[in-house]
């Protein structure tokens, strides 16, 4: 029984770290794809996104180091591996 639990928790964790990594990856080949061309004034929105996910991925990191469960440290880890970068391609290639 506990190794029936054991393998869908496993299976939900593994879910959710590619899908992480898959959006991660997705937004850091858009954001190779410069120039983008953005309001002056309002921005591509896009990295204002980048910006409040990167915010929010340090608050959990924070808050889950404190946890017992260090697997649910890997998805705010995939996120701010992908979207900093992400975050700034896009603002140095911004015209």
């Amino acid at each position: 029984m506990i190794i029936e639990e054991n393998k869908s928790i496993t299976k939900r964790y593994w879910f959710t770290w590619g899908f992480s990594s898959v959006i991660g990856t997705w937004l850091l080949l858009g954001s190779l794809a410069g120039p983008h061309l953005c309001s002056p004034v309002v921005g591509c929105i896009v990295e204002s996104i980048m910006f409040i996910a990167i915010i929010i991925s340090v608050v959990l990191l924070v808050i889950r180091s404190f946890k017992k469960n260090k697997l649910k440290l890997i998805t705010p880890l995939i996120l701010i591996v992908f979207f900093t970068p992400s975050t700034f391609f896009y603002l140095f290639y911004t015209v």
